[in-house]
């Protein structure tokens, strides 16, 4: 009886970890909101004043609007803030795929 009370509970513990492990938004595919935020920053395809390959962070959000907000980015070149937040701030996005209210993560590549 000891041990099939263990294992019950061994086996309810194990179907809570799986169950909380995933996430809603990790099964989403951003592909079109993706395109469209490169065809943003692809305006100026080369980004003058970079000694090498720079590989940026950033955090959006979108607003009631579904104009993009950018939260944060995480490079220290002031140049190459300006010119992300400038260049998405406020630019609708057409792609259904965030709602309102929702944010999204994703990284740059800054060729030399």
């Amino acid at each position: 009886m000891k041990k099939l009370f263990l294992s019950v509970i061994v086996t309810l513990l194990m179907s809570t970890a799986f169950a909380a492990d995933k996430s809603p938004n990790t099964a989403k595919n951003f592909d079109e909101t993706y395109k469209e935020l490169t065809k943003m920053l692809n305006t100026y395809p080369n980004f003058s004043g970079l000694d090498h390959e720079v590989v940026v962070k950033v955090r959006i959000a979108i607003n009631e609007k579904h104009e993009i907000v950018v939260m944060s980015t995480d490079t220290t070149n002031d140049d190459l803030n300006y010119y992300i937040k400038n260049t998405l701030n406020y630019q609708k996005l057409f792609s259904e795929e965030l709602q309102a209210g929702r944010g999204l993560v994703f990284l740059v590549k800054f060729a030399k």
